[in-house]
């Protein structure tokens, strides 16, 4: 295996491990809820904790990554967010939950930055829609399984278990990040020529397309327009992905009359759909979106607002899936695309900062999302929650029309060498 590929491999476990650790809290709320007796809005807020810190240790995450390396900040993140992980087993009240997961969101916060930058070291550009949907997946795959896993650590054990478990698999991972990854190709001594060459290949035109006011550091990617847009994409975007992701179990248990075990299996599924889908929207991306990547995620997130609507007026529950797994599926065509643009808008090294800039403004999104949620459900139901994250989807299309890609960057790129 090519060693680019390696390396998508290790970043995925471990993000994949992250989001375990992130929607664990949701599966397990419903009964934390009813023990500590907690309101829809306290609910909110407990979910939203861990965006405070994982929104402000973005950038600075993106600016480490892009000085000391990759490699040495994602393996402290990793170390941190499992020790917290663990720590939330150990919550007995509101307060002591909401700082464990102000806590937990620091490590987390890290890490995201800190594997873009990999992939945009490890990747040529013609590949960098098709890796980075791959490498996203995780983000989907992570909640599609974790309900299941944890409705049976939660039925044999307790949920307090739950947080021990999922914490301690950070660190048996953890071999494969300190071993298996260097920071660039040109720092792994098993790298073939051949592959170093390809990848360094593609990675010369995207340099030189990208603009030059990107050039001079971080306040150049605050002021770059298409970072500052696709912020506010993401911000969109993630309104409604962890709004769902975070009380789409509870809705299922409250709104639909799921058992535990049961929502434990169909929660899963519209994340299962949606990182069926990240790949699937990376390749077409590169391969038949070259060139208008803008325009795949436009249409995707403009179809799947109304498809998400229709989850809460569905008459039955068995078409409510239905319409929850569609949504996934569209919502998952859309990652590669959105993450492939911030690394073509600007220079390589900088790349860092740009990806935590984004996701910093996704973050945000998931701060407020679920509090909003949580407001909303408890004043009028969950039919106006659906409302809110369809609409924000239909918003992510229209910000996302604005951005304008430099000439080259949206290209593909042939290269003499083989891969």
């Amino acid at each position: 295996m090519k060693k680019r590929w390696v390396v998508l491999a290790v970043s995925w476990i471990v993000f994949f491990v992250a989001f375990l650790d992130r929607v664990n809290l949701s599966v397990a709320m419903p009964l934390i809820s009813k023990e500590f007796s907690l309101s829809p809005e306290q609910v909110g807020y407990l979910f939203s904790a861990f965006f405070i810190t994982y929104t402000i240790f973005q950038i600075p995450g993106g600016y480490l990554s892009d000085k000391v390396g990759p490699k040495k900040v994602l393996i402290v993140a990793l170390i941190w967010w499992s020790i917290m992980t663990m720590a939330t087993g150990v919550a007995r009240s509101f307060s002591q939950f909401f700082i464990v997961r102000v806590l937990f969101g620091i490590g987390e916060g890290l890490q995201p930055p800190c594997a873009f930058k990999l992939n945009s070291n490890w990747f040529p550009n013609q590949e960098r829609a098709t890796a980075n949907a791959i490498f996203t997946s995780a983000c989907s795959f992570g909640p599609a399984v974790a309900p299941s896993i944890a409705v049976a650590i939660i039925g044999l054990w307790g949920w307090h278990a739950l947080f021990y478990i999922f914490g301690g698999l950070g660190f048996v991972i953890l071999p494969l990040l300190y071993f298996l990854v260097k920071n660039s190709p040109e720092e792994d001594p098993d790298i073939t020529q051949e592959e170093l060459n390809y990848i360094k290949s593609g990675q010369v035109e995207i340099a030189s397309a990208a603009s030059d006011e990107t050039s001079v550091g971080l306040m150049s990617v605050l002021k770059n327009r298409n970072i500052c847009l696709l912020a506010l994409t993401y911000f969109g975007f993630m309104c409604a992905f962890f709004g769902l992701l975070s009380w789409l179990p509870s809705y299922l248990v409250k709104a639909r009359g799921f058992e535990l075990v049961k929502m434990g299996i169909f929660s899963g599924l519209p994340f299962l759909a949606l990182g069926i889908a990240q790949p699937f929207g990376g390749w077409l991306s590169d391969k038949v979106f070259a060139g208008h990547r803008k325009m795949q995620a436009i249409l995707v997130n403009l179809a799947a607002g109304p498809v998400l609507y229709g989850v809460v007026a569905a008459p039955t529950e068995n078409i409510a899936m239905g319409l929850l797994v569609c949504t996934g599926f569209l919502v998952g065509m859309a990652f590669g695309p959105l993450w492939a643009m911030p690394m073509e808008s600007v220079k390589r090294s900088y790349v860092g900062m740009a990806t935590g800039v984004m996701n910093a403004g996704g973050s945000i999104g998931g701060i407020l999302s679920p509090i909003i949620i949580g407001y909303l459900v408890g004043m009028s139901g969950y039919n106006a929650a659906f409302i809110f994250m369809g609409g924000a989807l239909v918003f992510t299309a229209l910000v996302v029309s604005l951005v304008k890609l430099p000439p080259k960057a949206d290209t593909r790129f042939v290269s003499a060498t083989e891969n």
